[in-house]
């Protein structure tokens, strides 16, 4: 996979093209001050998510309310 390296400062005011050369493969390295600070990556495509091959294995969540919601949600807290 190819790595495009770009200044924040370009990428911020010319987002696009960037944008396109991920969406074609490639990765895009925003650098801040000469350092690497977040990429533009491709999406892996759309399919059916996995499954299970077996039935689910309740003996292994012992204890645990697998239809509770596993994390607080954060959406109370704005």
């Amino acid at each position: 996979m190819k790595e495009i390296r770009v200044p924040k400062a370009r990428f911020k005011y010319n987002m696009n093209p960037f944008v396109q050369q991920a969406r074609h493969g490639k990765t895009v390295i925003v650098t801040n001050d000469g350092r690497d600070e977040f990429e533009v990556v491709p999406c892996v495509p759309l399919g059916k998510p996995p499954r299970l091959s077996g039935a689910l294995d309740r003996a292994a969540y012992q204890g645990i309310d697998l239809d509770e919601p596993a994390f607080e949600s954060w959406e109370h807290k704005l």
